[in-house]
Formats: structure tokens, C-alpha cells, sequence
């Protein structure tokens, strides 16, 4: 079965995490790591790093202090800068990405409406 442009393999996260402490130094990473991958483009994989690939990112089900944290500042605050928001409630070695933030709000408004 042809594998569709964005579909990414979770042989292709472990590739993308060799190459990028192969490359990290190098001025244009996002291009070198590109040409290891033919189906995608340097923004698919500098974007697939940011969001999924990166070890530091911890991709646990939210904490409920994480949840408390994220609602307070989206419905009291009515802030949605999702990268200060991930930011926030980041710890060393366990970083959130303010996509993940940004889709638990979503998802949990989509809940909500559904009901």
C-alpha cells in the first residue's frame, strides 16, 4: 500500500530522531534531514519534530493541574496564545507543545457541543 504524503511511520520518528543528533549543528538541518525522506518537504519534517518527534515532549494524557491551567487561562483569561500556555506548564525533560494545548481545548469544545 502507497503511503500518502503526510502519513508518517513510527520507523520514520526514530529516522528523523537519528538524523537530527546527527544534523542538529548543521545551518540547514530542516533541508539536509529532507533529502532521508522523498515524500516530504523540510517544513513536514521540522514540523513533525516540533510536534511529535521530539523526545523532550511528553505525550502523557494531561494532568488534571495541566487541564485546571489551561481552561482557567482560555475561558477566565480568554488567552489563547497556545505557546505560552505549553510554555507554562512545560517541565525539564517533559515539554508540551502548543499544539497539544490547542487540540485539548478543541477536542474538549467539540465534547461539549456534541452533548
Amino acid at each position: 500500500m502507497a503511503r500518502g504524503r503526510n502519513n508518517w511511520t513510527c520507523e520514520d520518528d526514530h529516522k528523523l530522531r537519528v538524523l537530527y543528533k546527527l544534523y542538529q549543528d548543521q545551518p540547514n538541518l530542516w533541508r539536509i534531514i529532507s533529502h532521508w525522506f522523498p515524500k516530504q518537504n523540510s517544513k513536514a519534517c521540522r514540523e513533525r519534530w516540533i510536534f511529535h518527534a521530539d523526545p523532550e515532549i511528553n505525550h502523557l494524557p494531561f494532568t488534571y493541574e495541566e487541564r485546571q491551567y489551561i481552561l482557567t487561562r482560555v475561558n477566565q483569561l480568554r488567552a489563547t496564545d497556545w505557546v505560552a500556555i505549553a510554555e507554562a506548564i512545560s517541565r525539564p525533560h517533559a515539554r508540551r507543545t502548543a499544539l497539544q494545548c490547542k487540540n485539548f481545548v478543541n477536542n474538549r469544545q467539540r465534547r461539549i457541543d456534541v452533548r
